[in-house]
């Protein structure tokens, strides 16, 4: 009975982290991710990883402030993620994003595209499910998951993040490197 319960209770937990982390509270959300809008060619230093911000600063007057709508994405490998590392071959990509109205942060419009070095190969491609937005927080509605990545990934590697409701053919591109 005891280990009927375990397998359970592993599968469940399985199915929370393949389906994304959940944060109701902005506060336990690394800063560096919810702070202000990163500027293009930008370097952040998170988890032990270098995230450049390729491409995605939007040529608005708010861009330098704190006031225009945040993408920003941290990398956490599979030590890092410990237990929780099961289905994550290639570790995980957290994404944080603010906009100006609720339906506009919600995750269902994104995915993500994950290439290699050379920028050429496309290693895999996640579509993002519905997860609604969270209340308004000094800068807009928001909303942060944490994605699987199911394929392993080589340091250097590139990050897409796109948004179907956008005019651009690519929204955000990221470099993750250590």
């Amino acid at each position: 009975m005891k280990s009927l319960v375990f397998i359970l209770l592993s599968l469940f937990g399985s199915f929370i982290i393949a389906r994304g982390q959940i944060v109701n509270d902005i506060t336990q959300i690394d800063s560096n991710l919810t702070e202000r809008p990163w500027l293009d060619h930008s370097v952040h230093q998170i988890n032990g990883y270098n995230i450049t911000q390729i491409f995605g600063e939007r040529d608005l007057k708010q861009r330098h402030s704190n006031l225009g709508a945040i993408t920003s994405i941290a990398y956490l490998d599979k030590a890092q993620l410990g237990a929780d590392s099961i289905n994550a071959r290639g570790g995980a990509i957290q994404l944080f994003i603010t906009r100006p109205s609720e339906s506009r942060a919600n995750f269902k419009w994104f995915f993500i595209v994950i290439r290699g070095e050379d920028d050429n190969e496309k290693i895999m491609e996640i579509e993002l499910e519905y997860q609604a937005s969270q209340m308004p927080q000094g800068n807009g509605w928001w909303n942060f998951t944490t994605v699987i990545l199911p394929e392993p990934v080589s340091l250097p590697f590139y990050v897409y993040i796109n948004d179907r409701q956008s005019q651009y053919l690519s929204d955000f591109k990221f470099l993750i490197d250590k």
